[in-house]
């Protein structure tokens, strides 16, 4: 087996002369629109013979001047730009008399275009066979990432931009048919699901707070709710508690017992919280939560862990949740000084937007807010308070920012504000929910926050 592998490797690259000389040829006698025709399907860089890939840049030099393409303007630009190996006026008149028409330009192109994919996935399997000798073992997550990664970005396809209508037609058989759900995933507090219309594939939404006002709670009754209400898939990444942990904060949010009973070594589960805990745990148990406690979590490894859950009965996940953004560790592995933490950060916002949209899921990210806000007199959080923002804000479909002042005198215990400080696609606005930390969730007011506001 090892042989025939060898000699798989030591054979020729998949190329095609031919039909890369009748894509150069029919441009020498084509008209501008075949430069654009070829120009979609391939690049330069898509040509075997290295003198191929220069006439071809040449050619596309020309047409961007606005200058016509034969045998004498190439060749005279070439000559300017230090020649090409193998190439001369006569065989700028080889290539010409290769193809009767150029009309089939677009035909060459795509098998130009196949085999230069080919002999790209032969590059990174090399790469990848250097990956399964190299690296530490610990990092076989990140390793597979980077190559589903690198063969991920080999795109064979010729796909180019629609007429608006094409898309248009979709978009009013969508209103027809009542909007639908759209694949968006249900909120747990009804106000929240109603101000932003749930959560939409490919959405980030990014919960930020202070330390204990309430993210991981949160964040758990968001994946809670979409797996055991709903009954829709949802990732769980915990970077911060263990699936122990988290498995006693669901029991006490589904079963409403005191977490500090089911935490307290010493304190006895009462046969009445049995009764509320024994069909809590079938729930949660049956429902398709998946839970990732691995403390050194990149967005290699989530991208890895995603497509296995695709494969399974279940089904790909239709939420995925991130416990929390800070702890996550850089794709390079390495140690940044503070000064670029927030590069790092921003890096990590940006892959975490591209995981949405590749999977089309929405990703929910928790997120420290800095120290700022405890210094000024309203201790409400701002956008800009998210710690190492970066592009955070940028990146972002919703921020929701959470505030709790539990003040007997001044504030208003027992409250939770959820504050929308962005949505994209829709209004924003302050929503207020009943926070039972007891029981390690949160749950609708009775009362409808009048806050609500719309934007344009």
């Amino acid at each position: 087996m090892t042989a025939e592998v060898f000699e798989t490797f030591e054979r020729a690259e998949p190329h095609n002369i031919e039909a890369e000389q009748s894509i150069l040829g029919g441009l020498l006698i084509g008209q501008a629109r075949h430069v654009d025709e070829a120009a979609a399907i391939v690049q330069p860089g898509d040509f075997y013979r290295p003198g191929h890939r220069d006439v071809f840049e040449t050619i596309l030099g020309l047409h961007r001047d606005g200058e016509r393409a034969d045998p004498v303007t190439v060749l005279d630009r070439l000559t300017k730009n230090g020649g090409a190996s193998g190439v001369d006026g006569a065989y700028l008149h080889t290539l010409m008399s290769t193809v009767p028409t150029p009309e089939n330009i677009t035909y060459y192109a795509r098998i130009v275009k196949g085999l230069a994919v080919k002999r790209n996935l032969i590059a990174v399997g090399s790469q990848v066979v250097r990956f399964g000798y190299s690296g530490d073992p610990d990092d076989v997550d990140e390793l597979v990432g980077e190559a589903v990664r690198k063969l991920t970005e080999q795109d064979a396809s010729d796909d180019e931009a629609a007429p608006v209508g094409e898309g248009m037609i979709a978009t009013l058989d969508w209103l027809e048919s009542g909007k639908g759900s759209d694949g968006r995933v249900p909120l747990p507090y009804r106000d929240l699901d109603k101000l932003l219309g749930g959560l939409k594939p490919g959405q980030m939404a990014i919960i930020g707070a202070r330390p204990a006002v309430g993210k991981s709670v949160v964040a758990l009754d968001v994946a809670r709710h979409v797996a055991v209400k709903a009954g829709l898939p949802v990732y769980l990444a915990s970077l911060e508690m263990s699936k122990h942990e988290l498995n006693l904060r669901l029991l006490a949010a589904e079963a409403k017992v005191n977490l500090h009973t089911l935490q307290d070594e010493e304190e006895e589960v009462t046969s009445a919280q049995w009764d509320r805990l024994n069909p809590a745990f079938a729930r949660i148990s049956e429902s398709p939560l998946f839970i990732d406690d691995e403390p050194n979590v990149t967005v290699d490894r989530l991208r890895a862990q995603l497509r296995r859950m695709a494969r399974r009965a279940t089904g790909p996940a239709r939420l995925v949740v991130v416990d929390y953004l800070q702890l996550m560790r850089s794709p390079n592995g390495g140690r940044r000084t503070p000064e670029n933490r927030q590069v790092e950060v921003s890096e990590m916002s940006r892959n975490l937007k591209l995981l949405a949209r590749e999977f089309g899921v929405p990703v929910v990210v928790l997120s420290q807010l800095n120290r700022g806000v405890e210094m000024r007199a309203d201790k409400r959080p701002q956008i800009s308070d998210l710690r190492e923002s970066g592009s955070l804000e940028q990146d972002a479909d919703v921020v929701i920012l959470l505030h709790r002042d539990d003040d007997p005198e001044t504030g208003r215990p027992g409250e939770m504000d959820l504050i929308v400080g962005k949505n994209r696609n829709g209004p924003t606005g302050t929503v207020s929910v009943a926070f039972q930390g007891h029981y390690a969730r949160a749950a609708d007011m009775a009362k409808v926050d009048s806050s609500i506001t719309k934007r344009l």
